[in-house]
């Protein structure tokens, strides 16, 4: 099932980062376009499936600016490299191991080379915090210990972002007006 709807999401990650790059850059290359129509061929036998409306990984960016798109993008490479390792894993078949293997690679390029960062750092660190036990009342003092702390530290980084804009605005009037 998981490998269905991947395999189907492949092309969508490749085409999604049309808005970061340019189509030259985007556009994928014949012999790994060759290779996911190959496995898309081998895994997804009914279509109704894949055509229902929940994408795996295409809901979550549409709404998100550039920076937190690009830490999400590097998260979600990470994600197809396990879900293609599970399928080489299990499958049987040495074509489909070698398919899986060559889309892996070119996944792990445009990763390094377009999304690079500390997305497996802070994947765990936010595991670890949606892991927390918001009943615990060693928890729930800590949490209000920190919070003033966590709040400045919020609000700074909301000005800066703030600030970070005006200056881009001021920017571009300057350009308009020259």
């Amino acid at each position: 099932m998981i490998a269905q709807h991947t395999m189907a999401f492949v092309w969508g990650v490749c085409l999604m980062t049309l808005g970061w790059m340019t189509y030259a850059e985007a556009s994928v290359p014949e012999n790994l376009d060759k290779n996911i129509d190959e496995l898309k061929a081998y895994y997804i036998k009914d279509d109704r499936e894949i055509h229902n409306a929940h994408p795996v990984f295409l809901r979550v960016l549409k709404d998100l600016k550039e920076s937190e798109q690009n830490l999400l993008m590097s998260i979600i490479m990470d994600t197809y490299s396990r879900i293609f390792t599970r399928m080489q894993n299990e499958s049987l078949d040495e074509a489909t191991k070698d398919r899986l293997a060559h889309v892996q690679e070119h996944l792990k390029k445009l990763q390094d080379n377009y999304f690079p960062g500390k997305s497996a750092e802070l994947k765990t660190y936010a595991e670890t915090l949606w892991a927390i036990k918001e009943n615990d009342p060693v928890i729930q003092r800590k949490a209000l210990f920190e919070l003033k702390r966590v709040y400045r530290e919020a609000t700074q980084m909301r000005n800066l972002k703030n600030k970070d804009r005006r200056r881009r605005q001021a920017k571009s009037i300057r350009r308009q007006k020259s």
